[in-house]
């Protein structure tokens, strides 16, 4: 699925590539000031406004598959950043042709998945080991390869970047979020002598990540209005 068919207002054409030449008439100190708000606003569009798990709908199957104790959290988020990164920055940098994007992004996520993996069994063992499938399927993550493919060839290495950065944390941000709470309930269920690991049902990891996404929503509204009135 791709989240950026509608690109954030919050992004003008100064972060695409491009841009900088048809802003050239503006001095180096207003255009340094737009690049760092722009940025600033990348990023917390990614964080929060425009999260890609809650709002986006993006990279789903990690949060409600393996998404249930703090330490699948963190190696998932750890993974994440080790391969968004590079994978994203190495898709605006090279030229290719568009229909070919795809397939390159794909690519680009299973090289960087050796590191990646390779980092996280070294930092934590065990609990890469309990992933099993759920790390490997990193490499098909909606999140990366959309980003990859529709927003980095054609915005400058800074808005990838900030971009990158804003998905990653997130996407980090709703896991562990998610995570703690499906601790939480299976403590509950587990202490009145229920079932063991209730949490890490599916149907547990969906409910919870509409209540966050109807949370993000009720804050955009707001500041929409907010914003309305200001003017």
């Amino acid at each position: 699925m791709s989240s950026n068919k509608k690109k954030p207002k919050a992004e003008s054409q100064l972060m695409e590539k491009g841009g900088r030449r048809s802003s050239a008439r503006g001095s180096k100190k207003t255009m340094h000031k737009r690049l760092i708000k722009e940025s600033t606003g990348i990023f917390l569009n990614g964080l929060i406004f425009r999260n890609p798990v809650a709002i986006g709908a993006l990279g789903l199957f990690p949060v409600v598959g393996a998404g249930y104790t703090m330490q699948n959290a963190a190696v998932l988020s750890l993974m994440m950043l080790v391969m968004m990164l590079p994978v994203c920055l190495l898709s605006g940098w090279m030229k290719i042709p568009v229909w070919i994007r795809p397939a390159a992004a794909l690519v680009l996520s299973g090289v960087m998945y050796l590191p990646a993996a390779a980092l996280a069994k070294w930092l934590m063992p065990q609990a890469f080991s309990a992933l099993s499938i759920y790390a490997v399927l990193m490499i098909g993550n909606s999140i990366i390869l959309s980003r990859a493919n529709d927003y980095a060839p054609s915005h400058i290495t800074l808005a990838v970047l900030m971009d990158s950065l804003g998905c990653t944390a997130g996407f980090s941000a709703v896991i562990f979020l998610v995570a703690a709470l499906r601790e939480i309930w299976s403590n509950i269920v587990k202490d009145t002598g229920g079932v063991y690991h209730a949490g890490a049902y599916p149907l547990v990891g969906f409910l919870l990540l509409g209540v966050i996404a109807a949370l993000i929503q009720h804050t955009n509204a707001k500041r929409a209005a907010a914003e309305r009135k200001a003017k």
